[in-house]
């Protein structure tokens, strides 16, 4: 022990790691007694915040014929169930990058609830809008950025909001007032974005839709087309009188600067990791608040997550964070992954630095620190024996509760 609190771990070539077993913050020691906050900081901060996801979640669960209860969200197994228990879980390390990975365990790819699989999924999202837009520009076509707002209010449920928005939404891009606009514009598809936050008014989920037109067109003129459909569709649901701010399209560079920013803010912990303006958070904002021990927070973040995501008798149905244009991909000749395969497949050629068997994984998720971060450390820095020298200078886990893909 360094100091109270805190457990020092060897790292290769001299180096150590401080564990923060309250905190769980981790400092890598450059020099004896001299310590920096240590690189894999916003993987740890991911980690830390799919563990709150997992805690939060755990409580809704589904019984199988055969009368065990499986978790309804596959959030909670999520970097924890091992898919092959003999197989174990395998340790590699990106050749380009040397940052390391796990394999062989579960991955549950969803955008909304897991600030690890968003973070990953994110960088495959943004490169496929930029492709989407640089070729719309290359072949003398524009594209503009549309945002769709309801009214909300802090009384209002986050599903409640959420539906209100999909259903005016809907009814702006069907029937033949659409095609008509369609055509009128030349717009051959867009880009729906689907993204929240919640402030002092409640939740506000909101709409920003790439359009692809194959022609310059007049913004203004576009907008205004726009408008007059949101504003009597909300009018004819709801009896609302909105306002013109609820709704807005821009053109020139405002698409670009979108799409250029877009999945930015899942590299600083992970629409869902960004910290929000003000006194407005973003839902892993909340995850963020909850973990520092804000239960308030943990449980608005619940409702979010559950009506994100809403349970059925044995499936879970969940709204999509990003909806391209049937054959927009196609057109632009990009292929079609689900945020699934794209959160279970390997991020970069990689080499397989070795495997952990089950009883190994058990030891190190079963310590009062994310172990996984400091092994993730030790396996981009060292050797595979370096790694097998840290689990074994780790205590003996006490509750070895099984995690296998069910």
């Amino acid at each position: 022990m360094s100091n109270q609190g805190i457990v020092t771990l060897p790292l290769p070539k001299g180096f150590g790691i401080e564990v923060d077993l309250e905190s769980g913050e981790v400092r890598k020691q450059i020099a004896p007694g001299q310590y920096e906050v240590d690189q894999f900081e916003a993987v740890a901060t991911s980690y830390l915040l799919r563990s709150a996801a997992r805690k939060l979640l755990a409580r809704f669960r589904w019984v199988k014929a055969s009368g065990m209860e499986v978790p309804a969200y596959r959030v909670v197994r999520c970097g924890v169930a091992v898919i092959d228990q003999k197989q174990g879980v395998a340790i590699y390390r990106a050749i380009q990058h040397k940052r390391a990975h796990f394999g062989g365990i579960v991955q549950c790819g969803s955008v909304w609830h897991c600030p690890v699989c968003a973070r990953k999924i994110a960088v495959r999202r943004r490169a496929e809008l930029v492709i989407a837009t640089n070729r719309m520009n290359e072949s003398g076509g524009v594209c503009g950025l549309l945002t769709c707002t309801v009214p909300h209010a802090a009384s209002d449920r986050c599903a409640d909001v959420l539906e209100r928005l999909q259903r005016l939404f809907d009814r702006l891009n069907s029937g033949k007032a659409a095609k008509s606009f369609r055509d009128r514009f030349a717009v051959v598809g867009q880009i729906r974005a689907l993204e929240f936050t919640k402030g002092l008014n409640g939740w506000h989920p909101h709409v920003h839709s790439l359009l692809f037109c194959e022609k310059p067109v007049q913004w203004l003129e576009v907008g205004n087309a726009l408008w007059s459909r949101w504003a009597s569709a909300a009018l004819r649901e709801y009896g609302w009188n909105l306002p013109r701010l609820a709704l807005d399209v821009r053109g020139g560079n405002t698409a670009g600067e979108y799409v250029g920013k877009w999945g930015l803010e899942f590299e600083v912990a992970g629409g869902s990791l960004k910290s929000a303006r003000g006194d407005s958070f973003t839902p892993f904002g909340l995850l963020g608040q909850y973990s520092e021990g804000d239960k308030a927070a943990g449980e608005s973040w619940v409702e979010y997550a559950t009506a994100v995501s809403r349970m059925g008798q044995d499936r879970i149905e969940s709204s999509r964070q990003l909806v391209w244009s049937r054959g927009l991909k196609a057109r632009f000749q990009i292929a079609d992954l689900t945020d699934e395969q794209i959160a279970e497949a390997q991020e970069e050629p990689s080499v397989l630095l070795g495997s952990l068997n089950f009883e190994q994984w058990l030891k190190v998720l079963g310590q009062p620190f994310d172990a996984r971060v400091v092994l993730l450390q030790i396996a981009s820095v060292g050797t595979f024996e370096d790694v097998l020298s840290f689990v074994n200078s780790l205590p003996e886990c006490q509750d070895k509760t099984l995690f296998s893909r069910s």
